[in-house]
């Protein structure tokens, strides 16, 4: 009994573990089908999001674009705006002409582009420093002829804009017949009008004279500038000078620093150097941070013989070309303005080779009113001073075939100095006959006699041919010449010490060299010729007093260093003397006594081998 019953339990219990593994496989089926179908709403879910996510991205760019566009228009309007507010420009309306004129092609549009034409072509002649910005009415938006469209069109809206909120200059006018020919009328503005008669075969003259007209009324110093340039002298610069004088005395205040300071040359020809000063100094005293102002007053200063206040106002020009002067001349003459004015302070130091490389740098910018031949001139010339005879030569000939007759086609006169290079070669040669022939030929050039007349040929060429005229016994003609230079000419008064230092009159030589440095204290030239004077005399300590203080206010200066050293020498120092060479050397390296006199010192004291290296070099150099 008891085996049936566990038989029938055993029976049960398989049964039961059937259903359990049945159930458990529909569970896990069940699972299986939750699972695909919880992995396929996340499917579509993802799909949804991501849907929703791409619309909101396009919605977002759509909202970005149209902010977009509103700020771009927001912009050019705001653009369109600032142009037309700050539209100084010139327009020409179409002019009013007869039928018969128009049936002829001579229409109102094509009258316009004519005066259009000659004002565009008068603006491109005149040259000047002047940046445009600071001209009241500049047209630095351009010239433009204005022909009326059908319609509103783009450029319609903005004339009227510019009209509203700018200041663009219009000009209008007619052309009608008389019985005698044609008039041709501009008005600028609401000006009246100017009217020009003539023949109707001669409506291009009367086009040029109407557009002078209105480059006058509108560009009035533009205007003095290109008469000065287009008409040949004497009456281009007169006609020049009543143009910038009404100017400087009538004009408004922002124009008469400008027409000061052109207008200071006018007086030059009619030799009254105070009167170019004197307009010189009211051109600064209207604009002092102005470098055209302070460089013409340099000029003019230097030109008169005050050399210390040359360079007072040359190192202005140059602290305003670094400052918020520079923005007040065009980039071109700044250019030349910063190597010109560098170029005459270290020549007033005695520098001639730094201002040769400040010549260098001139050159190589674009040429200003004849700026590259005058710093090729000056180079042949300050590399003489520095007793480099044969770089000298070489700078003569460079760009110009004839620059020591140089006739005057394209000079600038712009130079605060402005030496001469033959004169210097022989000067330092001490050829004097020579020296004498070439001041001569100077005086005989075109050159000579263009420009400024006697003004600069008394402060820049007498003098030395008074100093020549010494040198070679003329010494009666030397005291006549020299007299007529100025008393406030500080070249004049170191050639008259010259000049007695030569007759052995060591007291008026010390006078007229001590009267040179108070009015210059800050140049060394006047003490290195007092202490050339004084070696002469025999007084060494007084000489090397001079060297000392001609070498403070020239450090590069070569020529006291080198005689400081000859004195040594004549005084047993010849160790001393050889270090006084060696530091004159570096700035006069071609200077051929310079080599011979180290070479001395060296020989004393007892460096033969040395000594004959100086000698060699003083041969090669002769």
């Amino acid at each position: 009994m008891s085996d049936e019953k566990h038989e029938s339990w055993g029976l049960m219990g398989a049964a039961s573990r059937e259903k359990a593994d049945a159930y458990l496989e529909e569970q896990t089926r069940l699972a299986r089908l939750q699972a695909q179908d919880l992995e396929r709403e996340d499917r579509v879910r993802h799909w949804s999001l991501l849907i929703h996510h791409t619309s909101d991205v396009l919605k977002l760019a759509l909202e970005l674009a149209a902010a977009a566009i509103f700020i771009s228009i927001v912009i050019a309007i705001g653009a369109a705006i600032w142009m037309a507010s700050h539209d100084d420009g010139l327009v020409i309306d179409a002019f009013q002409v007869p039928p018969d004129m128009a049936a002829k092609g001579l229409t109102g549009d094509v009258v316009a582009s004519q005066l259009l034409d000659r004002l565009t072509q008068m603006q491109a002649q005149t040259d000047s420093s002047r940046a445009p910005d600071t001209y009241a009415s500049d047209w630095a938006s351009g010239i433009k002829v204005y022909i009326p469209n059908t319609g509103i069109s783009v450029g319609d809206a903005y004339r009227y804009l510019a009209g509203w909120l700018g200041h663009q200059t219009h000009i209008s006018g007619e052309v009608y017949h008389t019985a005698n020919g044609i008039v041709v009328t501009t008005r600028v503005g609401g000006d009246a009008g100017v009217s020009f008669a003539g023949r109707e075969a001669d409506i291009s003259k009367l086009m040029q004279r109407a557009a002078e007209s209105v480059y006058h009324i509108t560009q009035p110093y533009r205007y003095a500038i290109y008469v000065g340039g287009s008409i040949p002298p004497p009456l281009g610069t007169q006609m020049q000078g009543r143009l910038l004088g009404d100017l400087a005395l009538n004009g408004p205040d922002s124009e008469k620093p400008w027409a000061y300071a052109v207008w200071s040359y006018e007086s030059l020809f009619v030799d009254d150097i105070g009167e170019s000063l004197r307009r010189a100094r009211m051109a600064v005293s209207y604009a002092p941070d102005l470098p055209l102002t302070l460089g013409n007053l340099a000029v003019f200063e230097q030109l008169a013989g005050h050399s210390e206040q040359a360079v007072a106002a040359a190192r202005s020009t140059l602290k305003s070309l670094d400052g918020p002067g520079a923005a007040k001349v065009i980039p071109r003459a700044a250019a030349e303005y910063r190597p010109q004015f560098g170029a005459f302070l270290a020549e007033e130091a005695g520098d001639w080779n730094a201002a040769a490389a400040q010549y260098a740098v001139m050159r190589k910018s674009a040429d200003f009113e004849g700026m590259h031949w005058n710093s090729d001139y000056a180079t042949a010339a300050d590399l003489a001073f520095a007793h480099d005879l044969r770089g000298s030569r070489a700078a003569a000939s460079g760009s110009d075939a004839d620059l020591e007759n140089r006739t005057g086609a394209g000079y600038g006169w712009q130079l605060p100095n402005f030496y001469w290079p033959a004169f210097t070669r022989d000067t330092m040669l001490a050829d004097w006959p020579a020296a004498r022939r070439d001041i001569q030929a100077v005086l005989a050039t075109p050159l000579a006699n263009a420009h400024f007349q006697l003004i600069f040929k008394r402060m820049q060429m007498w003098p030395w041919l008074a100093l020549a005229d010494a040198h070679t016994g003329e010494g009666h003609a030397a005291w006549a010449l020299i007299g007529k230079t100025p008393l406030d000419c500080y070249d004049c008064l170191r050639v008259r010490g010259l000049i007695d230092t030569t007759q052995r009159n060591w007291t008026g030589a010390g006078y007229w060299f001590a009267r040179a440095a108070r009015q210059a204290p800050s140049i060394p030239f006047a003490y290195s010729d007092w202490g050339a004077m004084l070696m002469a005399k025999g007084d060494r300590d007084g000489a090397i007093a001079k060297f000392t203080l001609a070498n403070q206010k020239g450090p590069h200066f070569a020529d006291p260093l080198e005689m400081w050293g000859e004195v040594l020498i004549a005084e047993n120092r010849s160790d001393l003397a050889a270090l006084k060479f060696e530091e004159a050397a570096k700035f006069a390296p071609e200077w051929g006594r310079l080599h011979l006199k180290w070479g001395e010192a060296l020989r004393w004291s007892g460096d033969k081998a040395n000594a004959a290296k100086q000698f060699a070099l003083a041969a090669r150099l002769g």
